[in-house]
């Protein structure tokens, strides 16, 4: 069976920043309905890739979105068609939850009108979705980190982008509220959004994602599946350690044990 066309595809991005090159020729494909993780030691580029690939940096290389250069868009054009979830939930306002998820429908209408009735929807199918509807009265710097996290995803699903890049969404989140997050991830993907995560939790890619990107000083070192890209033989290379190999109910599983 052929495989459906990209959403999103890269072909030898590289990017300069102050001069150094951060990503060097990175090539990837992201599907509708997969969830593709990208994981790398610190310092590896991947936050540099992501926003390279939402549009957010200047890139060599091609980058297209729904078979058209990224460039071609306007800028609310791209921001209906990708939803960027970047690091970190800092909220300064108390603004209240459904105001602050309403946010991610500000690329589909004038944003000095009112929201539209498909407006509503998709705010109220986000809130329900993230399980923050009984928050949506509340001021979100009243909440706990795990539900403004909810509520952060709640605002990029709003969106109803087909593309959605997460930057560390689980970023200090407690490992229930970390893998209810990254469940509702993969609940988007099932939904048709092609989705893009960052993390450093190598646990909770190999449980998540379809295919695993690893990053290395730069470049893409591996896109393959979580049993093929996190292989002992890969994190010895990539992060430095030595790792144990678990057999689950649910598949192998490799974990980091000792540095080197």
């Amino acid at each position: 069976m052929t495989a459906p066309a990209a959403v999103l595809e890269a072909a030898d991005v590289s990017v300069r920043l102050g001069g150094a090159l951060v990503v060097d020729h990175a090539s990837l494909a992201l599907r509708r309905g997969e969830v593709v993780v990208l994981v790398g030691p610190n310092g590896a580029g991947k936050t540099t890739l992501v926003r390279a690939l939402a549009g957010l940096l200047p890139a060599e290389g091609r980058v297209s979105l729904e078979g058209r250069a990224l460039q071609s868009y306007s800028p609310r054009e791209r921001a209906r068609r990708i939803a960027y979830l970047p690091q970190g939930h800092v909220f300064h306002w108390p603004l209240a939850v459904a105001s602050l998820v309403a946010l991610g429908r500000h690329p589909h209408a004038d944003p000095f009108s009112p929201l539209s009735d498909a407006d509503r929807t998709a705010v109220a199918r986000a809130l329900a979705a993230t399980g923050v509807a009984v928050f949506a009265a509340r001021p979100i710097t009243s909440l706990s980190g795990g539900e403004r996290a909810r509520v952060a995803l709640a605002r990029a699903l709003a969106t109803e982008a087909p593309v959605l890049i997460a930057d560390e969404p689980t970023a200090a989140l407690d490992p229930r509220h970390q893998l209810i997050v990254m469940d509702l991830l993969r609940e988007a993907a099932r939904g048709g959004v092609g989705v893009l995560a960052v993390t450093h939790d190598l646990i909770l890619a190999a449980r998540l994602a379809d295919r695993i990107l690893l990053m290395d000083r730069g470049r893409l070192v591996a896109d393959a599946s979580p049993g093929e890209a996190l292989s002992p033989a890969g994190l010895a290379a990539v992060f430095g350690v030595d790792s144990i190999t678990l057999d689950t109910g649910d598949g192998r599983l490799v974990l980091p044990w000792r540095p080197r």
